[in-house]
């Protein structure tokens, strides 16, 4: 062996091999476990590293969010008007108050009578009801026959007094045929002048006694003719007081609207009642919600027993007035022109009542833009759909139409679209 061999070995066969081409055997070395007590040391370390982790994370954070808002504030400074520029709460209609002409009225209550009646009366007595030919309600005619009473009496006392007016006539010719034959007698001296007067007296009777039994005829016809109950006057039956099998006697037995006219009373205190006149038109409610016009004809003269002045006024023909009906109505005093809203518009709150007003008007992006201003508003009377407002609004005011009560004062809005109203008359509901 040379030298050089004995100073360099030839290195053996898993020497020559690559470090990732080792054996096994090197890995397979059994590993030294740590020892028991260091591992409630390691626990330590591991948890005191979480804490400090957790308050460099925080310091890191609050640094970051400084950071942004410094740029938040260079970004501000550095856009100018662009920061300022406000989104709008909600788009809102906008509508302009309206002048309406609104009916001027003063309500009151009275009742329904009819203007004039006529009490029909039987014009026999003793003597019972047969046919009742009319009921209430009905419209009659003047002399169209009511009522029928029984007539059989009547009848024979009218035969009664033709046969006495037959015996009179015949009596009476008996006796005009002797004076007519004995009196020439007395120019002889053929009888005395006492005889010629007894023939003269008994004509004379005779024809008394005719006249006489004339007048009886005469009165038992009328009599039969009266017991037709008939109308005196035109108009309606409001009241029936006879049934059939009745005797009549002095008590009427109908009463009659003169003409079918009714009229509404009403008592208004005098202090009320200065624009009230002869023919200012009034409407009375009726059951069912209809209504009936008329208009006065006439003002008491004085007050009555409670300081109150009757004002009465005649009615339009209904079907459904009544005589005797306690109603509500109203006199038409003329219009007035009063500004009206929407009564969409009006927010209430508190128990104060608002609307809420867009100023500040604005264009941007071709879109309007507005401010919301509430303004407290004094309310009348509600006409449908719009209300009253006692103290009136600038004309060209600009409301907002409905949902005020989303909106706050000071509120940036847009304007989607402007109406005004339509200025119509409106009449004032009772």
């Amino acid at each position: 062996m040379s030298d050089f061999e004995e100073t360099h070995p030839k290195p053996s066969a898993e020497s020559e091999l690559p470090p990732y081409r080792q054996p096994d055997t090197v890995s397979k070395r059994p590993s030294a476990k740590p020892p028991i007590w260091l591992w409630p040391v390691l626990a330590a370390v591991l948890v005191i590293g979480v804490l400090l982790g957790k308050y460099w994370g925080n310091d890191s954070n609050a640094a970051t969010d400084e950071s942004a808002t410094s740029n938040s504030v260079a970004n501000d400074q550095a856009t100018g008007s662009d920061a300022s520029i406000e989104q709008s709460v909600l788009s809102v209609e906008t509508v302009s108050p309206s002048q309406d002409d609104i009916g001027s009225t003063l309500s009151a209550d009275g009742t329904i009578n009819a203007k004039d009646t006529a009490n029909v009366s039987a014009k026999v007595n003793g003597v019972a009801i047969e046919r009742i030919l009319v009921e209430e309600g009905d419209r009659v005619r003047a002399g169209q026959v009511l009522a029928v009473f029984d007539t059989d009496a009547m009848e024979q006392q009218v035969l009664q007094a033709q046969a006495d007016v037959a015996e009179a006539e015949a009596t009476l010719a008996n006796a005009s045929a002797d004076a007519a034959r004995v009196l020439p007698l007395i120019d002889i001296d053929a009888i005395s002048k006492q005889e010629a007067d007894r023939y003269r007296t008994s004509e004379v009777r005779a024809r008394a006694s005719l006249q006489a039994s004339k007048a009886r005829l005469s009165n038992q016809r009328l009599t039969l003719e009266n017991a037709k109950v008939v109308a005196p006057v035109s108009g309606i039956i409001s009241e029936k007081m006879v049934e059939v099998g009745q005797v009549a006697g002095g008590d009427p037995l109908f009463t009659i609207i003169k003409g079918g006219i009714l009229e509404w009373r009403a008592d208004i205190d005098p202090k009320l009642i200065g624009d009230i006149n002869v023919g200012t038109p009034v409407q009375v409610s009726l059951p069912g919600g209809d209504t009936v016009m008329g208009q006065v004809n006439r003002i008491a003269p004085t007050a009555d027993n409670n300081r109150q002045i009757t004002i009465y006024a005649s009615l339009a023909a209904n079907s459904k007035i009544r005589a005797g009906m306690y109603q509500t109505g109203e006199f038409l005093l003329g219009s007035t022109s009063t500004q009206t809203i929407p009564n969409s518009a009006v927010v209430s709150n508190d128990g104060y009542d608002y609307v809420m007003l867009v100023t500040e008007s604005t264009t941007r992006d071709d879109r309007s833009m507005g401010r919301i201003k509430q303004q407290r508003v004094t309310l009348g009377e509600r006409l449908g759909e719009s209300v009253a407002v006692l103290e009136p609004l600038p004309s060209d005011s600009r409301i907002v139409k409905q949902g005020g009560s989303f909106l706050n004062d000071g509120d940036l809005v847009r304007v989607v679209d402007g109406v005004t109203q339509t200025s119509k008359p409106v009449q004032a509901q009772p």
